[in-house]
């Protein structure tokens, strides 16, 4: 499988979008309001995508296979720490180790710069998420459940690369 992480240019800040929208829908349909993915603001979304491109704290990259726009992930070096931000492929192509790749990347990334652990955010109903972080070595460092709407629900992983 010719998978390939490239960097992401002001352009692919529409591509991203689209795919977000694309995975949202079939990840967090019955999560999410329904709204917010039927009704999905391409435009605000664009704008969120091209800030972070142009930033020099974040790292996006376009996930392609071949041709094809299959995904897209995203960090920032926070200084002492890198937070992972999104790690989203489409269903189709998922669990054929292109997270593992991701996560490579982002480890040798921290490695280059000296800094020993990163952090993401997760939907806890996301459960393909969370077992793929906590098969990554990701430990819960926190829970913030039980709200009304399930899209304000998250947790905390950490990773320990000094291990």
């Amino acid at each position: 499988m010719n998978i390939d992480f490239v960097p992401a240019k002001a352009s692919d800040a529409v591509t991203i979008s689209t795919l977000r929208q694309k995975i949202w829908d079939t990840t967090y349909r019955g999560i999410y309001p329904d709204a917010v993915i039927d009704d999905f603001d391409y435009d605000w979304h664009q704008q969120r995508d091209l800030k972070k491109i142009s930033d020099p704290s974040f790292t996006v990259y376009l996930i392609k296979y071949g041709d094809e726009d299959i995904g897209y992930f995203v960090f920032q070096d926070a200084g002492t720490s890198v937070w992972l931000h999104s790690l989203y492929v489409l269903w189709e192509y998922q669990r054929r180790g292109i997270g593992k790749r991701a996560f490579f990347i982002l480890k040798d990334y921290c490695k280059e710069k000296g800094i020993s652990r990163f952090v993401c955010n997760c939907s806890p109903h996301n459960e393909n998420a969370m077992r793929f972080y906590q098969r990554m070595g990701g430990v819960l460092i926190k829970t913030d459940t039980g709200h009304e709407n399930k899209q304000e629900d998250g947790v905390i992983f950490e990773f320990d690369l000094r291990e």
